[in-house]
């Protein structure tokens, strides 16, 4: 048998060739008449051959074997690639013979106390099984450092090992040093005048250490969002009029101890811009008292770069609203000279009016398409417009099917109609129903066991069914409920409720209230509803302990009537972040029964994103109870206020009229809580994430308000309260620890109150 064995000096591909020069030179050349692969285990010998050039009956020569050979050495999977000639039956036989490199029978971490080995697989192309290739194995390494960047382990060393196991195969070891994490002892500025440091700090995600950062991640130094904050403090300064404003590359110093990280950002300023003229000029299709009516920003104000970008979004949807979906408004900005003043350029270019095409929706697993689309402002067919685009996706979210920041409109022109706009509407769907058992300490019930069950999208069909059960020494409520938003496919609304509660806390008596409602709904504007309200309702009470009760007054059956306007505007029903809620009612009772009396409510709640998701939340809500008879009022429809549903500073009953009388059990006198006929509560707060994907939140809060017995403006003293609390968003529901300090109190109040409570409080 005759071998032949092509030698070249090819370094880089670092393969070698034994030669038998029975052929003579490197110029020697040969037909091949068949072809063959050995050694080939894991890859096809066929995907070899394909890339080859050299095929039967060809006339070889030692560049076309070369280049096949360099070819073969690119599949990456081989450690060695040889080249023989041999006569088999006959035939000159070109040989290919190649030794494949190992295949990574595991990968191995060590050393990675705080991040876990599989969420460091996830990040990396090497997987198990597959055939080593160490130049992908070393941009792993890159990869896995920057994870470890993001979770604040800026000096986090990764080293690599193979090492052969029992089963002739290769495990990949991955030996981590993880170092502490570095913290950000403090930030420092230079050169901001005008801006003071806790100002520009308050918008960077990168933060010092603080007392919550075990909880909340704050101090860590992540590299990426440091970049953006750079970014986010250039657009703020120009958001307040520093349009020249300069930020040299910021100063990172390390301690020696490496657990710190000092920074030092160097700001020039530059003067602060007011606004000196506007222009408008282009394909214009409005007047300029139009356009300028649209826009915030005027001569003589200071320039906004915030403010800019609004207005051009305002003028953009003018446009929009006209059907020319491809409107493009652009500003040009030119600097007065020799003034701190700035100029502004609009230049617009309408394009083509277009028209809404085909609108689908996807990602939506288990809410029917009816549900969403029955939120839509806009039609297939319909001109475009671009406040109905924004409403209606607004309007979906609005929902809270969807898990937050899912709900995106794509808008694509079909091959050849470029005047026609599809829409796809991408959701994705959030849990919208819950199954909860929970039992546990109220400050206000005492022991209690809680069980619900909860579905907020029953059947896709964005029909509300809830059923709860809660019950302590206390307290105990019953209640079944179900609301259907869009009635037969209609526009209105219909709901019932059946329930049952009996309640010690007031101190007057313990009662037991019994009964149902029905209710229905219709739109009378944009994101108001008028609802009409049927409630029958039993009460009785007994152990009585304030002597002035009338048991006669307050059992009985009371039916009564009420009417709402209610404008709802939030971003979200079950967990708002921003909009507003505003209802007003009228409730009358004594159309038949023993209850006659009338109420009237009004009841604010305003939402509003302060950074980020930091969230200001406000209410103000005023009760007004009206006698219509000579019949006396109830107790049970009077207000009291304290504790955690109102103002968190004072215990139940605290606030209201109180009267001093014999107690009817113990004969001795004490302080009863009346109640009166007009309530106000005002309540303000800030919300923000503490551990957002635990759903734990902080929040602090100011309570105002009273309960008298007539409204006196002359007279009226408010009461007060400041405090703060903790929230978890947990399965059962949003579970409240507040802790809440009276302003001022009265004789007799406590200093202080710890409130612990199930429920999100507005």
């Amino acid at each position: 048998m005759i071998k032949l064995l092509y030698l070249f000096g090819l370094a880089f591909l670092s393969f070698s060739l034994q030669a038998n020069t029975n052929l003579g030179s490197l110029q020697s050349i040969f037909v091949v008449q068949d072809i063959k692969v050995e050694g080939a285990k894991k890859v096809e010998p066929e995907a070899i051959i394909e890339k080859m050039k050299v095929r039967e009956g060809m006339t070889l020569d030692n560049y076309t074997l070369r280049d096949d050979i360099k070819n073969i050495y690119g599949m990456k999977y081989f450690e060695s690639v040889e080249a023989h000639q041999e006569k088999i039956e006959g035939k000159n036989t070109l040989i290919i013979k190649v030794i494949e490199k190992p295949i990574i029978s595991k990968i191995i971490f060590e050393g990675n106390d705080e991040v876990s080995g599989d969420d460091l697989k996830e990040q990396m192309k090497t997987k198990e099984f597959n055939i080593l290739d160490v130049n992908t194995i070393k941009a792993d390494i890159v990869t896995l450092q920057k994870f470890y960047e993001e979770k604040g382990y800026y000096l986090a060393q990764i080293t690599y090992d193979l090492q052969k196991n029992e089963f002739n195969g290769l495990d990949l070891v991955f030996k981590v040093t993880e170092f502490d994490k570095v913290m950000v002892k403090k930030i420092m500025f230079l050169g901001n005048n005008d801006l003071v440091d806790s100002e520009l700090k308050s918008i960077m995600a990168t933060q010092e250490e603080g007392y919550f950062s075990m909880l909340s991640g704050s101090g860590s130094f992540k590299h990426f969002f440091f970049k953006t904050d750079i970014e986010k403090l250039k657009y703020y300064y120009k958001s307040k009029g520093y349009l020249q404003v300069n930020i040299a590359n910021p100063i990172i110093t390390v301690s020696e101890d490496k657990k710190w990280i000092f920074i030092t950002i160097d700001i020039k300023e530059g003067p602060k811009y007011s606004v000196n003229n506007i222009f408008f000029n282009g394909e214009l299709l409005f007047t300029e008292n139009e356009m300028r009516e649209k826009i915030k920003l005027i001569s003589g104000e200071t320039y906004s770069e915030e403010v800019l970008r609004q207005d051009i979004q305002a003028l953009t949807e003018m446009y929009q609203d006209k059907g020319y979906a491809f409107a493009n408004v652009l500003r040009r900005l030119q600097i007065v000279p020799g003034e701190n003043k700035v100029d502004i350029n609009y230049s617009f270019e309408k394009g083509k009016i277009a028209y809404f095409g085909k609108i689908s929706v996807k990602g939506n697993t288990k809410t029917r398409d009816k549900v969403i689309r029955r939120e839509l402002r806009i039609y297939e067919g319909m001109k475009y417009s671009g406040s109905k685009l924004r409403i209606s996706k607004g309007n979906v979210n609005r929902l809270g099917f969807f898990e937050p920041g899912s709900v995106i409109f794509n808008t694509v022109s079909p091959k050849g109609k470029d005047n026609v706009l599809d829409v796809e509407i991408s959701v994705k769907e959030r849990q919208t129903g819950q199954i909860s058992l929970g039992a546990g300490y109220s400050t206000a019930t005492q022991g209690f066991f809680q069980a619900s069950i909860a579905q907020n999208n029953f059947r896709g069909l964005g029909q509300n069914l809830n059923l709860n059960v809660s019950y302590s020494e206390i307290q105990q409520t019953y209640n079944l409920g179900f609301t259907e938003p869009y009635f037969l496919d209609s526009l209105w609304t219909a709901g019932a409720d059946i329930y049952r509660t009996q309640n010690g806390l007031v101190t007057s008596f313990n009662q037991v209230r019994s009964g149902g409602d029905i209710r229905v709904g219709y739109p009378i504007f944009e994101y108001t509803r008028l609802f009409m309200t049927l409630r029958h309702e039993v009460t009785k009470i007994d152990n009585v302990r304030n002597p002035s009760i009338d048991e006669d007054i307050e059992n009985g059956t009371a039916v009564s009537v009420r009417t709402s306007l209610r404008y709802d505007e939030r971003n979200n029903v079950f967990e708002p972040t921003d909009g507003q809620f505003i209802n007003f009612s009228m409730e009358y009772a004594g159309f038949y029964g023993d209850q006659q009396w009338a109420k009237a409510s009004l009841d604010g709640r305003w939402y509003q994103p302060v950074y980020e998701d930091l969230i200001f939340r406000s209410r103000l809500k005023f009760d007004q109870l009206y006698k219509t008879t000579s019949r006396a009022l109830p107790r049970s429809e009077k207000f009291q206020m304290g504790g955690s549903r109102n103002m968190r500073g004072y215990n139940f009953e605290d606030i209201g009229p109180q009267e001093n009388l014999q107690d009817r059990v113990t004969g001795e006198f004490r302080d009863f809580n009346v109640g009166g006929l007009f309530s106000m509560l005002g309540q303000f707060e800030l919300e923000q994430p503490l551990v957002a994907d635990a759903g734990l939140k902080w929040v602090i809060f100011y309570d105002v308000g009273n309960v008298i017995e007539k409204f006196d403006p002359d007279n009226l003293i408010l009461r007060q309260n400041y405090g703060y609390g903790f929230r978890w968003f947990s399965p059962i529901g949003v579970l409240r620890f507040e802790f809440g300090y009276p302003i001022d109190p009265p004789p007799g109040v406590a200093g202080q109150q710890f409130h612990f409570d199930i429920g999100q409080l507005f």
